[in-house]
């Protein structure tokens, strides 16, 4: 009968599965952590004395250099493997080898941590036992870990902090594809290497959470991890999930940013409580220039509950990267002007449609839209309630979610210096600093507008006259001062200052371009089970599970490291062959293989390498590889390739072959051809460093095009492929023979830029070409809508409108509707004797006569004229009007035609507005098409699709010459002027049918449909 395990410290009896520890009672009243460490571990074991390594003593095969860190578990040493020449981070157990559960969570770790296999992950090249103590064998990073960084410098920089949070993501995310959950992040176990790039690190209470018999908590109780950092649910002991991960990782990013931890405590007792009770306090309060943006961020991934955190690292890494230390690039000023342009749109339709509810609410109908609207107090009133509620739109939209629906269309958004949004009272107020001649014009000048108006409705119903242009003439000089007003706003715009106009720079807000971070493209590929058995051959350590290629120097092996639980790739070359060099049995960057090691003798000689999952770069050019993946891993190679050169370790032999396109998207250069069923042997080219160039060259012509190059194929020309210019023009400089180290620096500015034309930009370019037109065509369409509620309570408008407009016609010696017989003179008597007879009333009723609408449309020249007709023909009777109307009987008939109208059904394309409305569309397109294909035969392409970043290039990824695109333009602008010309040739009495309209609109919407789905 076994003797049950006590405490330590109370003697009080132990669970049989406990591990050996403290027991709950006195977890709990255990002391804070210590200063080296904010968070210590919660589990406190009280091993036996065990003697640890000394430095400078041989362990095993290692010799001991110093000590990196000491834990509950055990110790870390620098070491070297004396056999391979490695340097490498030697983790040894500090605990009683007779502790099952110790030794099994140990070895554990060095499983877990083998699977994964990224570049912001510790690596682990194996483990052992020796001297009967379990040791793990890990990469060795040169930089410390991050609370060794705050404790020397204090909180890290805001886009220091966020970029090491983003690399931290990034190897959770890769444990997490594995099925681990780390359980024990924070900053004591993220390691920064000399390059300044993180790695997740001691997997030690990580668990599966794919089933392997691995609980996800320990007993009632008590929990594995450190207090400062975990999560609530952690803390009691609950089932965990990758939410619970990511609130260690928001407490980490608290602690960077701020040198302490959400919660504190004088006991234990205390933090325990605090961490489960009370609400977080913000970053902000600790530092106050963290944005609050960034600071909801981190509160939200502190959330009691799981539920309220982010749903996915993915989610997370796209509310941190506006606060990362990339610079955003600052949006051009034509980029902004088209923005400013669609918000003008959208607010002219939501006012419209404001507006319109309005006075349905207040009336029913539409009727009194229009006049209410052109009252002289109410115009004021109403253009100041459309100024506030301009502010309002571009303050709310652009102060809580930081843009506005243009801004938002075009990627672009408003930020503080800081990268927050800018809130509410800023936003509004740099909207102000922009607009504010705009309210002194409503109340200062409101008369000029309508003096205007007059002004233009007289023009257009009276010949023209010079004199009566005065308030016209003045008009032009207020667009000059706002035109003025605007460049002045505009004039302290540098790119050196992100194009920051003086509204920018009062409200320290900036416009930027919205982070288009584009992720690596990830292929699945299905595992294969691993059934190892013992008749199987082994190559020292490994079982050998299959052949995968062989070639003249030896052949490549699959593996698999039972002690780890991985494959591996050997590499057996013949007997006498040479080891590998030392130089390459320490390479530890992301753009290599890692040596993991090897034997030499007189009847073997191999060596073996990590096994990637992915596949050899020739068997992906069975097609065209994409450029959003091509240009990543051009990137990858020309690290490394610059590595390689400064350290003298480039591969014998550089080809296609060679590379390797891991599962995730990355590429790594190999020394031995890659196993490949597919591979064409293409012809190498040297290693010297001036061929890097062609090198990469060669691997961008076979990806891109979908051949496998030849080097002297690739040292003469480009690529063949439709490709950003940018990027073509980047890869025209590989054809050189001179080595670029700045290669990887050029190219890795458009690893964040759209790789091709997304369908919303092209529906942009279609949008904005169109706007002018429809805009225009809305107008009068809703103007229509608004008239002909009118002409409802008053439907003498129209026929009233019409034949002032043919008496005008037969005053400028006309014959408008070509009666023959009868001289002009004959037809204005009769058509004075019809206005008198018929439309009279009008003039005699004040309240009528003196309604907005026909003051504003009738003007007080034409006016006096009827007032004229009316009074000499005070009384036209029935006979008398008879006879005149047969006098004029063709206009009769319009006449009566416009009053039948006005009784007809509403439609927005019925009537003269209607009318006027299908022709102004017309009108503008036609005119858009003409400068379109005119910017097309001059510049290549117009000043939209520079603005909105839009080339067109040929298949061979040259830019479109000339003809080109003006054949291109044709095509795209045929429904347009094919429309022109039905409308040219359509029966008068059909312009203003729908039938013909709509199903233009369906071809012209088809055609802009087809061209979004086509690349």
């Amino acid at each position: 009968m076994n003797t049950p395990n006590t405490c330590p410290k109370c003697g009080a009896t132990l669970p049989a599965d406990a591990p050996d520890a403290l027991c709950p009672a006195c977890l709990m009243s255990g002391a804070l952590p210590s200063e080296s460490d904010p968070g210590a571990t919660m589990i406190v074991e009280k091993p036996k004395a065990r003697a640890l390594p000394n430095v400078g003593e041989t362990f095993g095969g290692y010799r001991i250099e110093h000590e990196l860190g000491r834990g509950g578990m055990g110790a870390v040493y620098a070491a070297e493997h004396l056999e391979s020449g490695r340097r490498v981070a030697l983790k040894v157990l500090s605990h009683q080898l007779d502790s099952p559960e110790a030794r099994a969570r140990f070895l554990r770790e060095g499983r877990l941590a083998a699977s994964i296999n990224h570049p912001n992950s510790v690596y682990v090249f194996g483990t052992e036992e020796i001297e009967g103590t379990p040791a793990i064998a890990m990469e060795l990073i040169a930089g410390g870990t991050l609370q060794d960084r705050i404790q020397r410098t204090g909180a890290l920089p805001i886009g220091e902090a966020v970029d090491a949070v983003l690399q931290i993501i990034a190897g959770l995310e890769a444990a997490h594809a594995v099925g681990i959950l780390h359980r024990d992040i924070k900053p004591a176990n993220c390691f920064t290497d000399i390059d300044g790039s993180v790695k997740v690190g001691d997997f030690g209470l990580s668990i599966s959470t794919q089933g392997c018999g691995d609980s996800l908590h320990t007993i009632d109780g008590t929990f594995l991890g450190t207090p400062a950092f975990c999560s609530p649910e952690q803390l009691r002991g609950e089932e965990l999930n990758v939410r619970s991960d990511m609130y260690s990782v928001g407490v980490t990013l608290f602690y960077l940013l701020t040198g302490r931890t959400p919660f504190e405590g004088k006991n234990m007792v205390q933090l325990l409580a605090n961490a489960l009770e009370k609400a977080p306090p913000s970053p902000t309060q600790f530092r106050a220039e963290v944005p609050p943006d960034l600071a909801r961020v981190v509160l939200r991934c502190l959330s009691k509950q799981a539920t309220e955190r982010f749903g996915s690292y993915a989610e997370l890494r796209l509310a941190l990267m506006p606060f990362s230390s990339t610079a955003p690039a600052p949006a051009a000023l034509g980029m902004r002007f088209v923005a400013v342009i669609v918000d003008m749109v959208v607010l002219a339709i939501a006012g419209w449609l404001l507006m319109a509810a309005w006075h349905m609410l207040q009336h029913g109908d539409l009727s009194m839209m229009g006049e209410s609207r052109l009252q002289g107090g109410t115009l004021r009133w109403t253009s100041f309630a459309i100024f506030v509620f301009k502010l309002g739109y571009w303050g709310v939209l652009e102060g809580v979610w930081g843009a506005s629906a243009g801004k938002a269309l075009l990627g672009l958004r408003v930020a503080r210096v800081n990268r927050g949004t800018p809130g509410v009272s800023r936003a509004m107020a740099r909207q102000f600093i922009l607009s504010w001649p705009g309210l002194l014009s409503i109340f200062f000048f409101n008369d000029y507008f309508n003096d205007y108006f007059n002004d233009y409705f007289n023009d257009y119903f009276n010949d023209y006259d010079p004199t009566s242009h005065t308030t016209q003439m003045w008009s032009f000089v207020y667009l000059g001062i706002g035109v003025a007003y605007l460049l002045a706003m505009f004039v302290t715009s540098r790119r050196a200052n992100g194009f920051a106009a003086v509204h920018d720079l009062l409200t320290d807000t900036r416009v930027i371009q919205k982070s288009t971070q584009q992720q690596r493209a990830i292929f699945a590929q299905p595992e294969t089970p691993i059934i190892t058995t013992g008749e199987m051959p082994k190559l020292g350590p490994y079982h050998v599970l299959a052949a995968l290629s062989s070639d003249g120097g030896g052949s490549l092996l699959l593996g698999y490291d039972t002690r780890l639980l991985r494959k591996v790739w050997i590499r057996k070359t013949p007997p006498g062959s040479a080891p590998v060099a030392v130089k390459l049995r320490n390479i530890a960057r992301p753009g290599r293989l890692r040596w993991l090691q090897g034997e030499r003798n007189v009847s073997e000689a191999w060596d073996a390498y990590e096994a990637l999952e992915g596949k050899c770069l020739c068997d992906l050019l069975t097609e065209r590889q994409p450029w959003a993946s091509v240009r990543h891993w051009l990137h990858d190679l020309s690290i490394e390739l610059a590595a390689s050169s400064r350290g003298d370790a480039l591969p014998e032999v550089l080809a296609p072959d060679r590379v390797w396109i891991t599962k995730d998207g990355r590429a790594k250069l190999l020394d031995f051809a890659a196993p490949s069923p597919l591979k064409e042997q293409s012809p190498a080219i040297g290693a010297l460093s001036p061929t890097s160039a062609v090198f990469l060259n060669q691997i961008a012509i076979s990806a891109l095009e979908a051949r496998v190059a030849s080097a002297e194929d690739a040292a003469t020309r480009t690529v063949h492929a439709p490709l950003p210019l940018q990027a073509h023009g980047l890869l025209r400089t590989l054809t050189t023979t001179e080595p670029d180290p700045s290669f990887a620096e050029r190219l890795k500015p458009l690893l964040q830029e759209l790789s091709v034309v997304p369908w919303w930009k092209r529906a942009l370019a279609v949008l904005i070409h169109a706007l002018p037109a429809l805009g225009l065509g809305a107008f009068f369409i809703m103007g229509a809508f608004v008239l002909q509620s009118w002409q409802k309570t008053n439907p003498e408008f129209t026929p009233f409108l019409s034949s002032m407009l043919e008496y005008r016609t037969l005053e400028r010696g006309h014959n408008p509707r070509g009666a023959s017989g009868k001289s002009i003179e004959e037809q204005k008597a009769a058509l004075e004797i019809v206005i008198a007879g018929r439309y009279g009333y009008i003039v005699r009723d004040p309240k009528l006569w003196s309604s907005p609408i026909y003051k504003l449309v009738i003007q007080p020249e034409v006016r006096a004229k009827v007032e004229r007709i009316v009074a000499a023909h005070p009384d036209v009777g029935a006979d008398e009007l008879k006879q005149a109307e047969a006098t004029v009987k063709s206009l009769v008939r319009a006449l009566d035609a416009a009053d039948k109208y006005s009784d007809e059904k509403l439609s927005p394309f019925g009537g003269m507005m209607g009318a006027i409305a299908v022709i102004m569309i017309f009108a503008v397109l036609t005119m858009i098409a003409v400068l379109s294909l005119a910017c097309a035969l001059i510049f290549r392409r117009g000043p939209l699709f520079r603005i909105l970043g839009i080339a067109v290039v040929t298949q061979t990824g040259e830019e479109a010459s000339r003809l080109r695109m003006l054949g291109r333009g044709l095509i795209a602008w045929s429904p347009v002027l094919f429309s022109v010309l039905l409308v040219k040739f359509m029966p008068i009495t059909d312009r203003t049918s729908a039938a013909p309209f709509a199903t233009l609109g369906l071809l012209v919407g088809g055609l802009a449909i087809a061209s979004l789905c086509m690349r």
